[in-house]
């Protein structure tokens, strides 16, 4: 069976992490990466010397090109590359705020737009994705994005929660697991002390997770009547621990929602 070559345009956090993810699935695939930064393609051509790299764009002839720069810049990358994409190409979006039909008016071709989590680097991500096109085009979902993480489909309007939700998601939980272990340094614990515990209790967590388990249910096994667990969870209710979350979620919607307004009026 023929390779499916993959371009992978930039190699900051996401960009990587596809790498990465890539390199470790048991998918066969052809990548060819594109950087500006020469120092960051040296650095991954040593780590993984099978693939291509260049500093500058070729024509893309065929399978995938996934964009992953950032927002700010895609308008000058569309300008650079629209005139070497073939019609085949299918184009995969992970872009903040860049929609369907912004990438449309620059090319022509079926495009894919993704919103992956960086899990995608240990191949445990999940990728919520919209499509303007039927099936599985060139088998990209089946054969690239599920060896990556479990996969869904999505009306794209709700892609800003969406971005917000799982996409920023890995950097709530790590918010939370840092403010954990500067209660217990403020509680008496050294750093390293603090640190272990919390890092313990996140290696230990998927072991509770299912889909036939809400986090709900998951609460009210950890919590007792009168309990430790449930005097802090009565401490967060009262300190308004919800509203707190709802607004950073809010928050992180419309800067997706103004992103998209702001590559419409560029």
């Amino acid at each position: 069976m023929e390779k499916t070559d993959i371009h992978i345009i930039g190699l900051g956090n996401l960009g990587s992490s596809f790498l990465e993810g890539l390199m470790s699935s048991n998918s066969d695939h052809s990548i060819k990466v594109y950087e500006l930064s020469n120092e960051v393609l040296e650095t991954y051509e040593k780590l993984y010397p099978e693939n291509d790299y260049f500093n500058s764009f070729d024509d893309f002839n065929s399978g995938v090109l996934i964009l992953c720069v950032k927002p700010q810049s895609i308008n000058e990358i569309f300008n650079q590359i629209k005139g070497k994409i073939h019609e085949d190409v299918l184009i995969c979006s992970p872009i903040a705020g860049l929609e369907i039909d912004h990438i449309e008016k620059s090319l022509g071709n079926k495009i894919i737009r993704i919103m992956p989590n960086l899990l995608i680097r240990n191949n445990n991500g999940f990728i919520p994705y919209a499509k303007n096109y039927d099936n599985d085009y060139i088998d990209f979902i089946k054969s690239t994005l599920n060896q990556l993480g479990r996969t869904k489909e999505f009306s794209e309007e709700y892609f800003p929660v969406i971005t917000a939700l799982s996409g920023s998601g890995p950097a709530w939980f790590f918010m939370l697991s840092n403010e954990l272990i500067e209660a217990g340094n403020k509680l008496g614990l050294s750093n390293q002390e603090s640190e272990i515990l919390v890092n313990e209790i996140i290696k230990g967590l998927p072991e509770f997770i299912s889909d036939d388990v809400t986090f709900s249910d998951l609460i009210s096994k950890v919590k007792s009547p009168k309990g430790t667990t449930e005097a802090g969870l009565n401490s967060l209710k009262n300190d308004s621990f919800d509203t707190i979350i709802l607004n950073a979620i809010e928050k992180a919607t419309q800067r997706s929602i103004e992103l998209s307004k702001e590559l419409k009026s560029e």
